[in-house]
């Protein structure tokens, strides 16, 4: 069983935060030592916008509660007690959270890094969502891009290529540690 100590919370919106975490007996290279579980009262609902991930999956999982989620225009129910999803490299997805109702869900990178939780650090050190300019410079230098109803990933590659890259301008810079 994993034993998990919190890093940092950081604001989400509202009802919503994320623990940044970490199981320190587990190796640097699992899937495991790095946890982000971002709970939902759900006075506010959760949603993230479809997006993909050019160099590392994600697997997901639901504490308590229940999510819908969108993996490459398949939609589902993720219930607290289903098996993890593993959302693939470079699969488009969404997750959506529900109104008046408590989620709690896990999201653990692969590989295994802190690259995530420092993306999660970076795009919500305001206590919030942080401006256009801010979101697109950090997806720009997380290799992780907005999926554009073109459906087409060249497109979104060079969408976040020539704004995030302009957004340096104007952004924050990364912050390099938690």
């Amino acid at each position: 069983m994993a034993s998990y100590k919190i890093i940092k919370t950081l604001g989400v919106g509202k009802g919503i935060n994320m623990d940044i975490k970490v199981d320190e007996a587990e190796p640097e290279d699992s899937i495991n030592r790095y946890a982000m579980d971002t709970t939902c009262t759900g006075e506010e609902a959760l949603f993230i916008p479809a997006h993909w991930h050019k160099d590392h999956a994600e697997h997901l999982s639901v504490l308590e509660g229940r999510m819908e989620i969108n993996l490459n225009g398949d939609k589902f129910i993720l219930k607290a007690g289903d098996p993890a999803v593993l959302v693939p490299r470079r699969a488009r997805h969404s997750i959506k959270g529900f109104t008046g109702e408590r989620l709690i869900f896990r999201e653990r990178p692969d590989p295994a890094g802190m690259y995530k939780a420092l993306f999660f650090n970076d795009v919500l050190s305001t206590g919030k969502f942080g401006s256009i300019w801010h979101l697109l410079r950090a997806f720009y230098d997380s290799q992780t891009y907005l999926a554009l109803p073109f459906y087409f990933q060249f497109i979104d590659e060079v969408f976040i290529t020539i704004f995030g890259g302009i957004a340096h301008l104007f952004a924050p810079p990364r912050p390099e540690t938690l």
